[in-house]
């Protein structure tokens, strides 16, 4: 038989295996978690002067393609020769590509953010615009165009027909705003998130009841 080993400590005595798995545990940085931008994120900013050092973040990855106009040549001589040649630009957005917000306005009444991803781009006309919508996200409904090519056409996820979002309401037609949504049973969208280390703390103590 193998000899079990044990640890000493204040509390008694415990396993190898449980030892080594509480030192692994005690090791662990602590890892914030993704909640979603709310009101409350962005007036606490405020109230501590840091909203621009807020960093948000795309709930999906999110892909906007730029074509450029097609440069058309033909060629004729015993056969018509038709060539056409174009250049194709993306931009990707990855659930960990953090935005700075650096302006605020209100779009048919509702607060719109302007988010930048791109360190060079300080300016809300090359940033991306996000909506607040009735439930308090605030979801994509405006992509920056790109200079020399069509208007950006929008994938949630990764390019595929079936994943290409368009403009329009999320729920009902009286709603104020139009956003980039996937069709679906239940559309889908993107929207902020945050990232939050919450911490909880408890400071106990204990006293010996002295008896009667």
């Amino acid at each position: 038989m193998g000899r079990r080993v044990e640890y000493r400590n204040g509390m008694g005595r415990l396993p190898a295996q449980a030892f080594f798995g509480l030192t692994i545990l005690l090791a662990l940085p602590a890892c914030a978690a993704r909640y979603q931008l709310r009101d409350t994120d962005l007036a606490e900013a405020k109230a501590q002067q840091s909203l621009a050092a807020l960093r948000v973040y795309p709930s999906n990855r999110t892909i906007s393609v730029y074509d450029e106009d097609a440069n058309r040549t033909v060629v004729v001589s015993r056969e018509i020769r038709d060539r056409s040649t174009k250049a194709r630009r993306k931009r990707v957005l990855t659930l960990d590509t953090s935005g700075a917000i650096i302006g605020e306005e209100l779009l048919n009444g509702a607060a719109l953010l302007w988010v930048t991803f791109d360190q060079r781009c300080v300016q809300p006309d090359c940033a991306y615009g996000f909506v607040r919508t009735e439930d308090g996200r605030y979801r994509l409904v405006h992509v920056p165009e790109r200079e020399g090519f069509r208007a950006p056409r929008v994938y949630r996820g990764w390019v595929a027909q079936r994943r290409q979002m368009s403009r329009g309401n999320l729920y009902a037609l009286a709603e104020a705003n139009t956003v980039y949504r996937l069709v679906r049973k239940r559309p889908k969208t993107v929207f902020l998130d945050v990232k939050k280390e919450v911490r909880d703390r408890t400071r106990g103590g204990r006293e010996r009841e002295p008896g009667v």
